[in-house]
């Protein structure tokens, strides 16, 4: 259970940050409507498993799972995450640089503290905006908009989200701009 997600009903945006919550069916109904009405949804890091329970995990009476919400709403694909290791470097996605949600966003000052996700193809309804790289592995992508067929709300996902992210002023200008942009 979400406490206060009735608040949702006269929200313009909703900020998801949640991992492997299944939610009473009446709270993700809200959400569904939420999102079906095409509000703005800003997700961060494990939003893309946010109402998917664990592999084999079981949905308790009453209660609802979203496990595509990820691939129906975010854009993602989500298929687990590299090991923890050095700080994930960031660069703007080819043709993204002017894009809103970067602007005043000095890039080369944000880098990722958790693991790098794996989340490569994005659906094609997705735009890439940031691209984070590890040594050794393939580069994927950290954040990115999407615009659902069936709501047309402007969705924003990173996957960067990780606690000490939050110390960054990029980052947290990349947020501010992510809910003005999905409004």
């Amino acid at each position: 259970q979400i406490p206060g997600l009735s608040a949702l009903a006269g929200a313009d945006v909703a900020v998801i940050s949640v991992r492997r919550r299944v939610l009473p069916k009446e709270q993700l109904d809200a959400i569904r409507r939420f999102v079906s009405d095409g509000k703005g949804v800003v997700a961060l890091r494990t939003a893309s498993h946010a109402f998917a329970p664990r592999a084999g995990g079981s949905v308790p009476d009453g209660h609802d799972a979203w496990t595509a919400f990820d691939a129906e709403v975010l854009g993602g694909n989500y298929h687990g995450h590299h090991s923890e290791g050095p700080p994930v470097a960031v660069a703007a996605a080819a043709g993204a640089e002017s894009h809103a949600i970067l602007s005043g966003v000095d890039v080369h000052k944000l880098f990722g503290h958790g693991s790098l996700y794996k989340v490569s193809p994005l659906a094609a309804s997705a735009t890439p905006l940031l691209i984070g790289s590890i040594p050794g592995q393939p580069a994927e992508p950290v954040a990115w908009i999407n615009v659902p067929g069936s709501s047309k709300g402007r969705v924003f996902y990173s996957s960067l989200g990780q606690i000490d992210d939050f110390t960054q002023p990029e980052f947290n200008r990349l947020l501010k701009n992510a809910i003005d942009w999905v409004k």
